[in-house]
């Protein structure tokens, strides 16, 4: 079934439960009035592609609701998630600004709000609000920085703390806090692209997922994550600092 697409005329992304997050939040009513102009809401249902590496850029994407994953291929055809976006966040604007054709893939892993900004109307915002292409330059520096962070832990931590690292990551943005005081996560990703994410294969995942049984720090059924104390989690990596 083809997904619901329509657009919104005249309904400034203020209104937009994540406005105030956004990249657009401090627009002036003519720019908000443009950017509603050139805005398309659309809703995705799992597994569905926002956009495709190696096609044209043909301007920028806000997610309002949901979890993106962005994806990349390599040679061999083999899909390696990245990084994971959420309500507020602008993806494909680096291809964007470069004029380049999409390095990446986005994936609802859930079912997704994603509001698409067309190229021309983009370009005029950009020309007429130095303010929105600093924000873009502070949020590439960001992506950047944590980049190196990325590079730095994979350089230093082992593969169970780099997962105890994604977990409490996890527990942020996908947690809930049981009467027990435990926490639980539903997982937005297969174990597979925890692997990914984590920089190993999956099945050393699987054997590090059954130490952290093991050793009582984390319990794993499917995609939901109980971890029944997230200071002793964190310890784990308090410990190496």
């Amino acid at each position: 079934m083809t997904p619901t697409c329509f657009k919104r005329e005249g309904q400034a992304c203020i209104a937009c439960h994540v406005g105030r997050r956004s990249d657009w939040h401090d627009l002036d009513q003519p720019a908000s009035a443009l950017l509603a102009s050139g805005r398309r809401r659309r809703e995705y249902g799992s597994g569905e592609l926002v956009f495709t590496q190696g096609e044209p850029n043909d301007g920028v994407h806000c997610v309002s609701g949901g979890t993106v994953g962005i994806r990349r291929l390599d040679e061999k055809g083999n899909s390696v998630l990245l990084e994971l976006a959420y309500p507020g966040d602008t993806i494909g604007y680096r291809s964007f600004l470069t004029g380049s054709e999409h390095k990446t893939s986005a994936e609802a892993l859930g079912p997704s709000v994603v509001c698409h900004i067309d190229r021309v109307t983009i370009a005029a915002l950009l020309g007429g609000n130095p303010a929105l292409g600093l924000r873009f330059l502070k949020r590439s520096i960001g992506e950047l920085e944590h980049a190196h962070d990325m590079i730095f832990r994979q350089a230093t931590l082992s593969n169970r703390h780099k997962l105890v690292h994604l977990l409490l990551v996890l527990v942020v943005r996908h947690g809930r806090l049981n009467s027990n005081g435990a926490q639980s996560i539903d997982l937005p990703v297969s174990r597979r692209d925890l692997a990914s994410m984590v920089g190993t294969r999956h099945e050393t995942i699987s054997r590090i997922i059954g130490r952290l049984e093991t050793d009582g720090v984390a319990h794993f059924s499917g995609r939901q994550v109980t971890i029944p104390s997230v200071d002793a989690l964190a310890a784990e990596i308090d410990c190496l600092i």
